[in-house]
């Protein structure tokens, strides 16, 4: 599966699922130079994930996106 490959594969996740600015940016920062981010993404909006950072996007970008 992708998230094998993903950048954040070995990070601690709750930096993903916080609402402090700076984990936010430091989420994004290590989503955008991942290589499976457009694939992270779309899982999360296939499944409409309402919570986490995923392919460097939180929960508001992909709500509009739907």
């Amino acid at each position: 599966m992708f998230q094998e490959k993903a950048n954040c594969a070995e990070a601690d996740t709750n930096l993903f699922f916080s609402e402090l600015k700076s984990k936010v940016a430091k989420a994004t920062a290590l989503c955008n130079s991942c290589p499976v981010k457009s694939e992270c993404l779309q899982f999360a909006l296939d499944l409409q994930i309402e919570y986490g950072i995923y392919g460097g996007t939180t929960p508001q970008q992909r709500k509009a996106m739907l």
